[in-house]
């Protein structure tokens, strides 16, 4: 009987033991309370005024990342990249909202900081200037090809470019030195001068669709008309409206970003310039056929082959 006690009694001292010896292990001093080994490397550590300072540039060089990799030529880019720049900008206005030491790297480093804010601002505006124009000048494409803009309708002076073009000089204005915007070894702007290239290409593009919009209205206008008068024999007025055609038929419209497109809805310029050459090659056939002197065969032949090419040239339009 004193065997088995002693037996239970060696257990339970082992078990205590043991137990202790857990305790120990998790908490890393006595066998209850104590300083606790775990729980403390648990808390997050507070960043550093460096560290801030680090997470804003990373930022900066993100978005300056995204903008030298984006087609920024590309009408339909602005909507996309000025609510980036945006978040970005915020994003950084938030840090540095936060008190910093009296510290003269810091201060080169906020310095920078605050000057790339100062460029963004300006390229935001900007892309704002260029997406309320790619808006504007989409919606008046869709009354230019579905002719719901009425025969008076004029889009060369109804758009105005003049908010981007001077969006676009303030921007090569708030063009700053490498040094100004380069922090512990990185540049916290994108390529300033292609971003500015690329914001011209795409002001030159806005420019060629209105004047594609104009030449497509005032050319209907004239060919309907040399149309009507060739096929009442009034040939004299015939090839005067024909001619006026020819006159506001634009040669080659697509040029730079002849791809782009403003809408599934809309035309490329490249689709604009194939439909200008078919309207021409129209207005040639009948100019050809509009003399007294040609046979009636001849002529109606000419007028069917012209409203041929003109209907093929209506076919490019998505419906």
């Amino acid at each position: 009987m004193d065997d088995l006690n002693r037996f239970f009694e060696d257990i339970k001292a082992e078990d205590v033991r043991e137990q202790i010896t857990r305790r120990r292990l998790l908490f890393g001093g006595a066998a209850i309370g104590g300083g606790s080994l775990f729980l403390g490397q648990d808390r997050e550590t507070e960043p550093t005024p460096k560290d801030r300072l680090t997470t804003a540039e990373t930022r900066f060089v993100a978005i300056a990342t995204t903008l030298d990799e984006a087609d920024i030529g590309d009408p339909q880019s602005s909507w996309s990249l000025q609510d980036e720049v945006e978040a970005a900008i915020n994003a950084v206005n938030t840090i540095l909202s936060d008190d910093f030491p009296d510290d003269p790297e810091i201060k080169q480093r906020i310095s920078a900081l605050r000057t790339a804010i100062a460029y963004y601002s300006t390229l935001q505006t900007s892309l704002a200037a260029a997406d309320s124009l790619y808006i504007s000048v989409g919606d008046s494409e869709l009354e230019v090809l579905r002719h719901t803009g009425g025969i008076e309708y004029d889009p060369a002076s109804k758009l105005d470019t003049n908010s981007f073009k001077q969006s676009i000089r303030n921007l090569a204005e708030a063009e700053n030195a490498p040094s100004e915007v380069t922090s512990e070894g990185r540049t916290l702007v994108p390529d300033q001068q292609a971003v500015l290239d690329s914001l011209r290409t795409q002001r030159e593009i806005f420019d060629r669709y209105i004047r594609a919009q104009q030449s497509y209205l005032d050319s209907a206008t004239t060919i309907e008309a040399g149309v009507r008068a060739y096929e009442q024999s009034r040939f004299d007025d015939a090839q005067a409206n024909l001619a006026d055609a020819q006159g506001v038929l634009l040669p080659d419209i697509s040029g730079t970003g002849g791809a782009y497109q403003l809408s599934t809805m809309g035309l490329t310029l490249d689709q604009y310039s194939e439909l200008f050459s078919l309207r021409q090659d129209g207005v040639a056939q009948l100019l050809n056929a509009s003399s007294e002197s040609v046979s009636e065969n001849k002529r109606q032949s000419a007028v069917n082959s012209a409203l041929n090419t003109f209907f093929e040239a209506r076919n490019l339009i998505p419906r």
